[in-house]
């Protein structure tokens, strides 16, 4: 396996050994995205010998925690979803919690006083698996107590949805260029971390026998179908107001499309990619009302389990509108 460096030449997997040592402050510490894909992911990173002794992980959250509740809390999520033994030993030894109630004072106090104890050099990964209505005060705290600033190198992760509409999608983006230059903003789309999702440029650009056929003349339509088994599972609030056109439409469905229909990238490095996806974008009609079709789910099973419908959920109001199912008809204007 070979990983693509910024300049597009593959890099052997051995070659992440020189990794430096980081923090990673984790805000939403205690919410369903950090609990299903963050920290498993986290135990899967720290089972690579030469990640082992160069991550300290900072959970970040409202709630009422130490160190040692949050860690019995992780381990008997990661348990759950069968997680256990060592990979789980080395994350819990390397976990930490912080209330973010205390302020961002405190927050700097407690950063600094790990990596001091931990000998890391400053580096930091801010993480903001947290709704969108705080990421502006969330950066701003920590831009106000200088943690945005060190003698290492600083990053932000941003998880979708970026914005609720273009404007506030624009102002989110010139709020992190104030405090950010671009090469330190990741705006994260976890679906593309999926194989599945990774294979298709290898099916598409790898294979004469595909690419020579995929195209108008060859193809009618192609047809991608995200579907998931899960409900809300206690992400009543962020649902509610996001949807699922927010939810997934916008942000991992246009993702798995842009690489379906985009022309092949003059060199397979990050800044290529994304210059393809871009113009793939670009050249898809707008999309009407009459191309959108929302529902919502009513009660039914999943592999023999009853489920409820979402207007039964614990915690959705009677006069929801919020829809769970969409289906959109987009057509897209270039030669392919």
């Amino acid at each position: 396996m070979t990983f693509t460096g910024t300049g597009g030449e593959p890099r052997p997997a051995a070659a992440t050994a020189e990794f430096p040592p980081h923090l990673i402050v984790l805000f939403g510490g205690t919410g369903d995205l950090a609990r299903r894909k963050l920290l498993p992911s986290l135990c899967h990173l720290l089972e690579r010998r030469e990640h082992r002794d160069r991550l300290e992980v900072l959970a970040v959250a409202t709630s009422e925690h130490d160190d040692a509740s949050y860690r019995a809390l992780v381990a008997e999520a990661l348990t759950d979803m069968g997680i256990d033994g060592e990979a789980l030993a080395r994350l819990l030894e390397r976990l930490h919690y912080f209330r973010i109630g205390e302020g961002f004072d405190a927050l700097g106090g407690r950063i600094d006083e790990l990596e001091s104890a931990s000998g890391l050099p400053g580096n930091r990964i801010f993480y903001l698996a947290v709704p969108p209505g705080v990421f502006e005060d969330t950066v701003a705290g920590l831009a106000a107590v200088g943690l945005t600033r060190s003698t290492g190198t600083i990053r932000v992760v941003v998880e979708k949805p970026f914005g609720v509409d273009v404007d506030s999608a624009v102002e989110l983006n010139q709020m992190l260029h104030r405090r950010f230059p671009e090469e330190a903003i990741y705006r994260i789309d976890h679906y593309l971390a999926k194989e599945t999702v990774q294979n298709v440029l290898v099916f598409r650009f790898a294979n004469p026998l595909f690419e020579s056929a995929w195209n108008r003349d060859r193809i009618q339509r192609i047809e991608v179908t995200v579907a998931e088994t899960i409900g809300l599972e206690g992400r009543i609030k962020y649902f509610e107001a996001a949807g699922i056109i927010r939810d997934i439409v916008q942000n991992h469905l246009l993702q798995v499309v842009s690489l379906v229909a985009m022309e092949p990238p003059v060199k397979f490095s990050s800044e290529h990619i994304r210059d393809e996806k871009v113009k793939l974008l670009q050249a898809i009609r707008q999309v009407t009302e009459e191309s959108v079709v929302r529902g919502r789910y009513t009660a039914g099973s999943i592999n023999g389990t009853a489920v409820p419908g979402y207007l039964e959920e614990d915690g959705v109001p009677e006069s929801s509108t919020t829809e769970t199912y969409a289906r959109l008809r987009i057509e897209v204007d270039n030669w392919r």
